[in-house]
């Protein structure tokens, strides 16, 4: 009966704050620092060497915050403190530049991964320390303390807290909006002002950071409503002026780049901007997002993610904290009437939104570790406090060493096994090399022979070029070029061993031995894979002696166009086209501009469409990828008689649509399309979005 009678009470009499804010007693300090040393222990420990990849999105802070500040804090094109960075194809960075910039004003930029991810670790701090403040404050929990080791010990938090992804900044900051909301509702209406701006650090962090803070905001504004309008007239609009200020990068950024949220979507693939009914968006919209709330993918091993992103057999989410996780949504569910324990409830509902605008995945829904941890802190209050108070410390502190002793082996776990846990170390998985190639290896290189220039291939990593930016001096950086093999193999390229020395993968090299075009000398030097397996080969090489007339023959056999039936509008039509090798001809009709068919090799490239049935044409309409280019359109009479048009097309915005009218409408057995790019030769990969006539 005592049991039964104290969790009733825990849930009739909810814990709140009492208005006043109280001081931080010498044991809860000392709680704290230990909470935060295993905090950082545990993010520190073999920081370079887990993940075992250095990604180009890691790196590209580095080289946006030192070109930022050796700039005197103007981008590339002159913009004053930009408020947003392009990383490779989206404008999706922002203040996690500035933070990477102020830790190269404080200690200079050295190259270094330690220093970048350090960084990033530092600016994550704010995490365990919002969630530990929102569990102390908010809820006047006794066991706030063990929030912080629950967040150390959420595989999903540990793996991305230890990079320099944004997404973890945007996490951070988040728990800081959560804990001092919590402060403004509760303690002093002056917290509005911190509210506001760490809510504004969590729009700017990170691009779905902007789904997060717009669900929370209206559901808190909506919510809690009757609180904030019965504020002072002074505090309200102090909140619209502080809010006016942190919007202006925003409209800044709009005004100079309208169309970024379109091309970020469009980057994405999102099925937003692709041909579907609204019904359908909808549908897929809901689906998304409601597995972005299922606790199937959150506790359970998953291979929705790409292996770079989880543990292999462990959820996001620790499966022992999963019962905990489901006592605290109840407790906060019967007591929702407490604008406090709506709050983790919002937190919830948040996380997930921006995922389901494209597709759920951890980086897009991290936010959910921070609802996750209160949730969990709450349950496990809920259990220990049903005990007599004789042994509700000693569970408390066995709670802690659990959650310590799971933080440290999974750390260990992860040193030791890591780099074994994923065998694909190429573009698909863990895009392996980064630190060994341009930290060690292209340097040593350079160094030792003035004259040689390292063709390096590109097709491991995306956006490789941002390693060597990272990693390379400018001198360094000009005796380097990105080079796939195959760009030798299918055009003759100067090529002289003395001076060029080829840095390729292992499929690479063994596609270059079978090809028989090349005279390939002993590797210089292998880099292997963590498993044991070759990852790179270093070597130099020339062509045969009859390399003419071997590659003359394959561009012979290349030229010719592929012939492939088609039926658009209930009409069949041969479409002949020069050869593709990303994406069909279909992805030519289908109306969907984030859809695409690349030419092999082809310049120009050529469309050709054989009507079964001569249609009148009179319009031609082209989407094309970002290039300057030529269009030649023949149009060949059902009586053979073909008459030519060309136009050309310079200085294009990104991934144009050109319209190209006839000078009179044509009746057209065979509509032919030549598209030049210009300041290319072969080969050329030249991008088609879509083709449409009228």
């Amino acid at each position: 009966m005592t049991n039964a009678s104290s969790l009733m009470s825990w849930l009739t009499d909810p814990l709140a704050p009492s208005g006043k804010m109280s001081h931080l007693r010498r044991g809860e300090v000392l709680l704290l620092l230990a909470g935060l040393a295993c905090y950082l222990y545990t993010r520190f420990a073999g920081l370079t060497a887990f993940p075992i990849y250095f990604f180009c999105d890691e790196a590209i802070h580095g080289v946006l915050a030192r070109d930022l500040v050796a700039n005197g804090f103007r981008s590339s094109d002159g913009v004053w403190l930009p408020p947003y960075f392009r990383n490779a194809e989206k404008w999706n960075l922002s203040l996690s530049v500035y933070v990477h910039a102020i830790s190269i004003l404080l200690f200079g930029f050295d190259h270094s991964v330690w220093q970048t991810r350090a960084t990033s670790v530092i600016a994550g701090l704010l995490a365990p320390l919002g969630v530990a403040a929102l569990l102390r404050f908010g809820y006047n929990n006794r066991h706030w303390w063990l929030g912080i080791f629950v967040l150390s010990a959420m595989p999903a938090w540990f793996l991305h807290s230890r990079t320099a992804f944004e997404t973890a900044l945007m996490v951070a900051c988040y728990a800081g909006f959560l804990a001092t909301y919590a402060f403004y509702r509760y303690y002093d209406d002056r917290w509005i002002v911190a509210v506001i701006l760490f809510g504004a650090a969590t729009f700017y962090s990170y691009a779905n950071g902007q789904g997060v803070m717009l669900v929370s905001g209206v559901m808190l504004l909506a919510i809690d409503a009757r609180y904030h309008f019965s504020r002072p007239p002074q505090r309200l609009w102090t909140a619209l002026a502080v809010l006016a200020i942190v919007l202006t990068p925003l409209l800044r950024f709009r005004w100079l780049h309208p169309d970024a949220t379109v091309e970020h979507l469009r980057a994405l693939n999102s099925y937003w901007l692709q041909p579907l009914p609204l019904s359908e968006k909808i549908r897929r919209f809901l689906e998304i997002y409601a597995q972005g709330l299922d606790p199937r993918y959150w506790f359970w091993p998953n291979t929705i993610d790409l292996d770079r992103h989880r543990f292999p057999d462990s959820g996001h989410l620790p499966l022992f904290l999963l019962p905990f996780v489901l006592i605290g949504l109840g407790v906060c569910l019967w007591h929702w009437r407490e604008s406090i324990y709506r709050l983790p409830i919002v937190a919830l509902l948040a996380a997930p939104f921006s995922s389901a605008l494209v597709g759920i995945a951890i980086t897009r829904a991290l936010a959910m570790v921070i609802p996750a941890t209160v949730l969990t802190v709450i349950g496990i209050s809920v259990l220990i406090e049903r005990l007599p108070l004789s042994w509700q410390r000693l569970l408390s502190i066995l709670s802690g060493g659990v959650l310590v002793m799971s933080s440290l082996t999974m750390t260990q776990t992860a040193l030791l096994a890591g780099p074994l846990w994923f065998r694909d170390y190429g573009l698909n998985g863990m895009q392996y090399g980064a630190q060994t190639l341009f930290g060690e290896v292209i340097p040593t290189l350079l160094e030792r022979d003035p004259h040689i220039i390292a063709r390096v291939s590109p097709t491991w990593a995306n956006n490789p070029n941002s390693f060597a930016d990272f990693f390379l001096n400018p001198a360094q950086r000009r005796r380097i070029e990105f080079v796939n093999i195959d760009a030798y193999q299918y055009s003759r390229r100067d090529l002289d061993p003395q001076r060029d020395v080829f840095i390729m993968t292992a499929a690479e090299y063994d596609r270059a031995l079978q090809s028989a075009k090349f005279i390939i000398a002993p590797p210089e030097q292998i880099i292997w894979y963590p498993d044991g397996q070759p990852g790179f080969y270093i070597t130099r090489m020339e062509y045969v002696a009859n390399i003419d007339e071997l590659m003359a023959a394959e561009r012979a056999a290349r030229m010719a166009l592929v012939e492939e039936f088609v039926t658009l509008d209930r009409q069949e039509l041969v479409v002949a086209h020069s050869q593709f090798d990303i994406g069909s001809v279909i992805d030519l009709f289908d109306g969907n501009l984030a859809t695409l068919a690349r030419g092999f090799e082809a310049n120009p490239l050529v469309i050709e469409l054989r009507f079964a049935n001569p249609q009148s044409v009179n319009t031609i309409e082209l989407t094309v990828g970002t290039m300057d280019f030529d269009l030649t359109v023949t149009v060949t009479t059902p009586e053979g008689e073909e008459r030519v048009f060309n136009q050309q097309y310079r200085g294009l915005s990104r991934d144009p649509t050109v319209t190209f009218d006839l000078p009179a409408p044509l009746n057209a057995a065979k509509l032919r399309l030549d598209i030049l790019q210009i300041g290319v030769g072969e080969p050329a990969h030249v991008h088609v979005r879509e083709v449409t006539w009228r």
